[in-house]
């Protein structure tokens, strides 16, 4: 008989919160384990589940387990080159006058415990820029074998700035722009995405309202400089932020595992710095102006609700619980099951980033015009738990190709 928790209680152990499975495990299930992990992006994380259930006697077959390790090391190594990139181009964006901060991705290991947290599986690397309030001077080309120098403001002078080292880089093309970031030249041979905007919501007053609260987060959040040697989110800002993701993708092509364990690592760090505020407060310890302002729940569910992520913050919670078994102290809300499961369907079907949903794989990868379809169609089975979100995406993808072409 198949022990349909059996994945969940892996990654219970993987994050410390259970000691071992409750039952034994054959061989089919490691292999099935194993294929779990893939899928979710979290073969790093299970190795170490692997580890402790080894220690305990319940052995992973011994070929498995030595290709689980090479993919462990491997992942570990890419960590640590990640991480000295993103220390590398925050060095130079900052030396040229941007400030920035390193979203999601790197952004997230801080959060992790020690022993996992060169075991995050990684990718490319988004960091968030802001051009200094007098400006950023752009060499722009003036003539075939001349240029001059431009002073930009506010986001266009990120996104020029940008194009600038693209051309300096060589690259012929411009990069790749958005709504909310733009392709940057790669830094050996890694992706790089900069941020103008964090993200973005489809319906343009939750949209106004995310951008001005994250706008008015911007200074505090570069300022939170890490042992790594650049910046990442506050604590209670990446709680809003990372939500925020969350909900993005779930919209987009899809949400994993691995996303949903960033969050359980975000409300944990969080949830201390909640801790520790109350600890300072009741010593009479903390002077007015003294530290990073925390959150309390009430005002993180307050800044959620008001970009329309509600319910959604409610399945998510259900989530953490059922896969984590994430404690009640750390909720930001009471779960919703109904969306829930829902959310964790999803979750199952597609694995990392919706790539192993097959539904509609062939409008998906059809061209512009099937995957427009195919998007249309993931879209609308949202409706029924996200009506505002789900109509405004087609008038916002609508609109976001029209300010694409303007913008190139």
């Amino acid at each position: 008989m198949v022990n349909a928790l059996l994945p969940f209680e892996f990654l219970q152990v993987a994050i410390g919160n259970i000691a071992s499975v409750p039952t034994a495990i054959t061989d089919r299930e490691w292999l099935r384990l194993f294929e779990f992990c893939k899928r979710q992006a979290l073969v790093g994380v299970g190795f170490s589940a692997v580890e402790r259930l080894h220690a305990q006697g319940v052995v992973c077959p011994s070929p498995l387990r030595t290709k689980w390790m090479a993919m462990a090391l491997q992942i570990e190594r890419q960590n640590v080159l990640l991480s000295e990139q993103c220390k590398k181009l925050s060095d130079e964006y900052g030396h040229d006058g941007l400030s920035t901060c390193i979203l999601k991705g790197q952004g997230n290991l801080p959060n992790y415990p020690e022993e996992l947290r060169r075991r995050r599986q990684c990718g490319d690397i988004d960091i968030w820029c802001v051009a200094p309030d007098e400006g950023l001077p752009i060499a722009v080309q003036a003539g075939k074998d001349r240029a001059e120098y431009v002073t930009c403001h506010g986001r266009r002078a990120v996104r020029e700035y940008v194009m600038m080292r693209h051309r300096l880089a060589g690259h012929g093309e411009k990069p790749v722009i958005r709504y909310h970031h733009l392709e940057a030249a790669s830094i050996d041979g890694t992706e790089v995405e900069v941020h103008f905007r964090v993200g973005y919501i489809n319906s343009p007053l939750r949209n106004l309202r995310m951008q001005r609260w994250f706008d008015n987060q911007a200074a505090v959040c570069m300022k939170n400089k890490t042992q790594m040697g650049f910046a990442v989110p506050t604590a209670s800002v990446n709680v809003v932020y990372q939500m925020t993701h969350l909900f993005s993708h779930y919209f987009d092509e899809g949400l994993g595992l691995r996303q949903l364990m960033d969050y359980y690592f975000a409300l944990k760090t969080w949830h201390h710095d909640v801790a520790e505020r109350r600890e300072l407060q009741s010593q009479g310890l903390l002077a007015e102006g003294l530290g990073t302002p925390v959150m309390s729940r009430e005002e993180v569910m307050r800044v959620l609700r008001s970009f329309g992520m509600g319910r959604f913050a409610a399945a998510v919670m259900w989530v953490l619980k059922e896969v984590f078994a994430m404690p009640a102290h750390y909720f930001i809300c009471e779960p919703n099951e109904k969306y829930g499961r829902k959310l964790l369907d999803e979750i199952m079907r597609g694995g990392n980033f919706g790539q192993y949903d097959e539904r509609g794989r062939e409008m998906k990868n059809g061209g512009m015009m099937r995957h427009g379809v195919w998007k249309l169609k993931r879209v609308m089975r949202l409706v029924g738990s996200y009506p505002e979100e789900a109509l405004w995406e087609p008038v916002f993808r609508l609109w976001h190709w029209g300010w694409r072409q303007i913008s190139r």
